[in-house]
């Protein structure tokens, strides 16, 4: 039960955004807002819908292992773009769903083993007849959007011995495509880089946090202006963080690239940089010259970062009329609870208020622009329990903004986290990241006691609401009923639609004035993407990707479709009038305890070794025994399976599928003390499972 609580925990995962100039409405709403102009579907025929057609053909490598969906489709003239698993794009005939072709990348497996959360994609940017889609590995590749034929592919990691990664979506930003990447739970450093459209040349690359001094002088200025805000012995071999592994935004008005900054590495500022300092450019929106890559503004919404607060959310371009001036503004609602609009010009923050629990902070002082520290959010001395946990009041999953309404829709997680420090030093792609936390409410779901209520905060929960925002007003509209948690993200459209699926399996349809439910439909897949939707020939469509992964894949947790229904990865499409209804996966069924062979149980001794190495670098994927996730139950193992587990574990003899090697970080005998500890213990019936 340790792990189960460890590894849900760890939520830093990595947001939503897929460029493109698509069929209705204006690109930059689609991209940045998730709102969609269509306005055939309403309140008054929604539940007509039916569906028109569905994808499955999902590439599974070794043939087992199902992974998540997190990408959002593009639609440009009649054909739809969705980047899956492995970082595979599938193009589709968007009125019927036939297959026009599908570009392989061949992303190597070894690099799921130093990704935080899975082998997700989040989107592909379309422009000019290209689709560009970046890699788990590290790359980012130019695709013809009628052939699919490569044009060009372009390594983007500057320190291959570092555990850079790629689950983001690239934005085209004029001449130029971003990306930046994964890694700030890995030891990485962050930074964004920006390439030619058309010959994948490097324009600039924008470091966001300072490097060892040691290794050369700094790269820019931005990082000499950084630097002054980090202890001169800060951990520099431990990366620092700032990954942008999400959000990036691009203003064809003003030439700017907005690029949102992730949490410090290690997340403990106490280890990282322990004389204090804001440590720049964590947490923060950057606001980028699109050519030049130089920084026009920058704002930090959580300085001195300290609870895997990123800023990585996705973020709206919009304009706004505040008191009596239309302002060009940028909003983002990042995991640290404080909803920020800013003007996206100037960077001059206009508002920031909570937008869900927070007790890190008190408030944010809009003269300084800085957050009010509360203490009792400081762990350095003991645990702390501290709104919102590191999954953040909201997560990548994308919100919407809608113009008619008025109001921003967030998908807005609610649950507090406690967190101390960690007797075991710091150390990259495991759960030891130098802090001990975990999710209070968690405990009852798993059969333990309720937590205490902490003096001066609200009881535990673990939930999951959409709220509907006024970001002139910086106050909630409206709140649905609670729902399963790490449910979809949200789009909006042009009649006041707001449409948002969850994990449970449903895809539900809600007035965005009053939040009344107008629909749901139950596809019997969690949904974790954005859902979209298209016109072709006056015929609207409603596009959701469908399928659970990601940061939670290890173990499904009550009320989430995959812990009934099988998980596999799906499209399903809808429109009016259509008579076929989703057809609900298959029940799960148990998978029988084979006892392991005697030989490979080795002592006591060595299966609380092994327990000890299994939680450091095999649970924050395998979870625990006898509950179901996306991955493997290693105490279910066939006998074929134990035979093979030296040469799977040290070997790679399941690489292509993302099982990598640990040959550089276990030995045999690791190996062995691990095998001992996986065979010993009898499994407990597979709960949940009908």
């Amino acid at each position: 039960m340790r792990w189960i609580l460890t590894v849900v925990a760890a939520l830093s995962v990595a947001a939503c955004g897929s460029g493109a100039d698509r069929d209705d409405g204006t690109a930059w709403q689609q991209e940045t807002a998730h709102f969609y102009t269509a306005a055939q579907i309403d309140g008054s025929n929604a539940a007509e819908l039916g569906v028109a057609w569905e994808f499955d053909d999902f590439v599974v490598r070794g043939g087992r292992t199902h992974h998540g969906i997190e990408a959002t489709p593009v639609v440009v003239d009649g054909i739809m773009y969705l980047s899956g698993p492995w970082s595979i794009v599938y193009a589709l005939d968007a009125k019927t769903g036939a297959p026009l072709w599908q570009y392989d990348p061949e992303t190597n497996g070894q690099a799921a083993r130093i990704t935080c959360c899975g082998v997700v994609n989040r989107g592909v940017a379309v422009a000019d007849g290209t689709v560009y889609v970046a890699t788990l590995d590290g790359y980012l590749a130019a695709v013809d959007a009628k052939t699919g034929k490569q044009i060009w592919k372009v390594d983007t990691i500057t320190d291959r011995s570092r555990s850079y990664a790629i689950t983001g979506a690239p934005r085209v930003a004029g001449r130029n495509v971003v990306i930046g990447n994964g890694g700030g739970e890995m030891g990485a450093r962050g930074y964004a880089s920006a390439f030619d459209r058309k010959t994948g040349k490097l324009a600039w690359r924008f470091f966001i946090v300072p490097g060892d001094p040691a290794a050369g002088p700094d790269e820019h200025p931005e990082v000499t202006e950084a630097r002054k805000t980090w202890d001169p012995k800060s951990a520099w071999n431990k990366g620092g963080g700032g990954t942008a592994w999400d959000s990036i935004v691009y203003d064809p008005d003003t030439n700017i690239v907005y690029v949102g900054t992730g949490n410090g590495s290690p997340h403990p500022i106490y280890e990282r940089s322990p004389a204090g300092g804001d440590n720049l450019y964590l947490s923060s929106i950057l606001a980028l010259d699109a050519n030049t890559g130089r920084k026009k503004w920058h704002y930090q919404t959580t300085p001195k970062e300290n609870w895997d607060y990123t800023a990585t959310q996705n973020m709206i371009l919009a304009d706004i009329k505040i008191g009596d001036k239309i302002r060009k503004v940028i909003m983002q609602a990042p995991k640290n609870g404080f909803f920020y609009v800013l003007d996206r010009v100037t960077g001059e923050l206009l508002s920031a208020e909570k937008y869900t629990i927070v007790t890190w902070a008190d408030r944010v002082d809009l003269k300084t622009g800085r957050p009010v520290f509360n203490a009792s959010a400081d762990y350095k001395d003991g645990e702390k329990t501290v709104w919102p946990s590191e999954a953040g009041g909201h997560n990548w999953q994308p919100m919407a903004y809608n113009p008619t309404t008025g109001l921003v829709y967030i998908p807005v997680l609610e649950t507090s986290m406690t967190f101390k420090r960690a007797p075991q030093p710091y150390r990259p792609y495991s759960v030891v990241q130098g802090v001990e936390n975990t999710i209070p409410a968690m405990g009852p779901l798993f059969g333990g006691d309720a937590p205490p209520v902490e003096p001066g905060q609200p009881k535990p929960r673990f939930e999951q609401v959409l709220k509907a925002w006024d970001p002139v007003r910086q106050k909630m509209v409206w709140s649905s009923k609670v729902m399963p948690f790490w449910s979809g993200g949200v789009m909006t459209t042009g009649n006041g639609l707001v449409v948002q699926g969850s994990a449970d399996g449903y895809l539900n349809i809600y007035d965005g004035r009053d939040g009344k439910v107008l629909h749901r439909i139950n596809i019997g897949t969690g949904i974790m993407s954005a859902p979209m939707t298209y016109e072709i020939d006056g015929t609207q469509y409603l596009a959701v990707a469908a399928g659970f992964g990601g940061a939670l894949a290890p173990t499904y947790l009550p009320g989430w479709a995959a812990l009934e229904r099988e998980n596999k990865a799906r499209l399903l499409v809808f429109k009016l009038g259509a008579a076929a209804q989703p057809k609900l996966p298959p029940l799960r069924t148990a998978t029988p305890l084979v006892p392991a062979p005697a030989r490979y149980r080795g002592t006591a001794a060595q299966a609380a070794r092994g327990e000890m190495l299994f939680g450091e670098n095999c649970a924050r994927c395998h979870g625990a025994a006898g509950m179901p996730g996306t991955y493997p139950d290693l105490w279910k193992m066939p006998s074929e399976r134990h035979d093979a587990f030296e040469q799977i574990v040290l070997g790679g003899a399941f690489v292509d599928a993302g099982m990598a090697s640990f040959a550089d970080v276990l030995t045999q005998r690791d190996v062995k003390d691990i095998h001992a500890y996986l065979a010993r213990p009898a499994a407990p019936p597979e709960k949940n499972v009908k």
